[in-house]
């Protein structure tokens, strides 16, 4: 890596580790709270649940740009300190920074498929206007939800693996 370069990373690292944690939790967070929300929705009165898939989809673009950011904060910080992007033993990391990366491509993944597939029968039975309700959308949530929990769960392993570098 050319050093001016390394230079512009070593200076910005507090930025870096900052931009990443902030885009992590601002990710992480309604994620996860999505997921809780979800899960138990029937238990909590008087809450649609169109409701909190809406509101869960307004935060769509937040969630976008929060994953871009944790990203490319832990990026930068990874090319910063090893000076190339390479993982693992080989390239003079270990075993435990391999898992979590190829955790954090899980989450990529499952994130792609959340949003696009996972959610697509809920925006089509959801056009507008007022909240939909019955067993189709009722479905079609619960499919989401599901998933919604796995993704969620694979957010706290990245998170627990995380605590454990640090």
């Amino acid at each position: 890596m050319p050093a001016p370069l390394a230079e512009l990373l070593a200076q910005l690292t507090p930025l870096l580790r900052a931009l990443a944690l902030i885009g992590g939790a601002l990710y992480g967070g309604p994620l996860v709270c999505f997921a809780l929300l979800m899960a138990a929705r029937r238990q909590i009165p008087h809450l649609p649940t169109a409701a909190v898939v809406r509101t869960a989809r307004a935060w769509g673009p937040g969630l976008g740009l929060s994953m871009g950011a944790a990203l490319l904060g832990g990026l930068l910080l990874h090319l910063g300190a090893r000076g190339r992007f390479a993982w693992g033993p080989s390239s003079g990391g270990d075993l435990g920074e391999l898992v979590l990366w190829l955790s954090i491509f899980v989450v990529w993944v499952s994130n792609i498929k959340l949003e696009i597939w996972t959610l697509e029968p809920l925006r089509k039975l959801d056009p507008g206007g007022p909240l939909p309700e019955g067993p189709a959308y009722e479905a079609a949530a619960d499919g989401w939800t599901r998933h919604l929990i796995v993704h969620a769960a694979l957010i706290l392993a990245v998170g627990v693996q995380l605590a454990l570098r640090a």
